[in-house]
């Protein structure tokens, strides 16, 4: 039996940001002294009231942009609510139903001279968790990264292999170097993503059961741990057994992938507004100033040496 390989990337963009997302920390934190850059709004002492990072906003606008996706004139920001001792709140602020942009496209090299469109389905704005450093029996936090700006890029499940995936975080990250939107550099955390990945007959329109796959910090990892992932959904099938909906771990050391726990849904999270927040209303005039900020981009650049305009 032939199976087709189902993919939908998340992609995490750390943004290039004088300050963190809603305090004036620093967001500088690679290779900082632990806990060098926070405060009471960061740390969630009682009584910190946030307050948005203007250009962050218009980072992820101008990536949206460039992504051409449609730009809400109204976008809310949202609680998600889980427990983990690098998440000083209790809660990650982020967005959920109403985010910045939506709708777009990325086009990425396919199969030999071929060329495909990647649906992007949202692009929103959320805080970075904080950082943990495992020493023997004990773990120690670093707050440092705990605030700062941080765009996620969802795609639909369109990516059907791992060289595929590859192409399109390649695309991703010439993107927002590209813009400026961020320095994109995975080995330093700046840029960071998970791959949704199951497994169908080929011809089948229904999907299979996803596994997400975390950690992938390289894109050696990410082409690994698919590689992986198929190979075992594959067995897994054909041993008569059925996918379980789980959250995994690339081992990049092992190549493989490791079951870290049970898939959350979206009601897990109990999303609800922050209260703390204003909602983001963007007027036509500011779009139009930052669509004007919109340097010529690589793939029109591109079509233009080449003289085959699309």
């Amino acid at each position: 039996m032939n199976y087709e390989t189902v993919i939908g990337m998340e992609v995490h963009v750390e943004l290039h940001t004088k300050s963190k997302m809603f305090c004036r920390c620093p967001a500088d934190h690679f290779q900082v002294n632990a806990n060098q850059h926070i405060c009471p709004v960061c740390t969630a002492q009682p009584g910190a009231l946030p307050v948005i990072n203007g250009r962050a906003i218009e980072l992820t606008v101008m990536t949206g942009m460039a992504l051409g996706c449609e730009i809400r004139p109204h976008s809310v920001f949202a609680r998600k609510n889980y427990v983990y001792p690098d998440l000083p709140k209790g809660y990650q602020v982020s967005q959920y139903e109403l985010p910045l942009c939506e709708h777009g496209r990325i086009r990425i090299a396919g199969d030999g001279d071929t060329e495909k469109h990647i649906a992007i389905e949202r692009v929103h704005l959320e805080e970075d968790a904080g950082k943990l450093q495992h020493q023997g029996n004990a773990s120690l936090v670093d707050y440092n990264r705990a605030g700062v700006p941080l765009m996620e890029i969802v795609t639909d499940a369109s990516i059907r292999s791992a060289d595929e995936a590859c192409a399109y975080l390649l695309k991703i990250r010439q993107l927002v170097r590209y813009l400026g939107a961020s320095t994109g550099d995975m080995e330093k955390g700046a840029m960071r993503c998970e791959a949704n990945i199951s497994v169908r007959q080929e011809g089948s329109e229904e999907l299979g059961t996803k596994v997400e796959v975390k950690n992938l910090n390289s894109f050696r990892s990410v082409r690994n741990a698919i590689d992986y992932e198929v190979k075992r959904q594959i067995e897994t099938l054909e041993d008569g057994g059925a996918v379980r909906q789980v959250t995994m771990g690339g081992d990049e050391a092992e190549n493989t992938t490791r079951e870290q726990r049970s898939k959350e849904y979206a009601d897990d999270y109990r999303y609800f507004p922050e209260p703390d927040l204003l909602d983001v209303r963007v007027d036509e005039a500011w779009m139009q100033r930052v669509e004007t900020e919109l340097p010529e981009l690589p793939d029109a650049k591109a079509d233009r040496f080449a003289d085959t305009p699309r």
